[in-house]
């Protein structure tokens, strides 16, 4: 996960906060926990005010994550 991580960081890194947690971390767990997620990989975008605008599980694509956080930033943008 981590170099499609990075991928996204060098893409999108000036528009949104990105992070990547060890699930079997003590603050991983706690965020794993608190959004169901089932482990590693997990993807979740939150908006400005921490919901979940979406979640998914297992390996994901460069240019699927890419797709998604751009729909993502669209709609924070414009409000809706």
């Amino acid at each position: 996960m981590t170099p499609v991580v990075n991928g996204l960081e060098s893409t999108f890194g000036d528009q949104v906060e990105i992070r990547a947690l060890d699930a079997a971390s003590g603050q991983g767990r706690s965020v794993f926990q608190h959004y169901g997620l089932p482990g590693h990989p997990s993807y979740v975008i939150l908006d400005p005010q921490g919901d979940v605008l979406w979640r998914a599980f297992g390996p994901q694509s460069a240019g699927a994550l890419e797709d998604v956080v751009e729909d993502a930033i669209s709609k924070v943008s414009s409000g809706s």
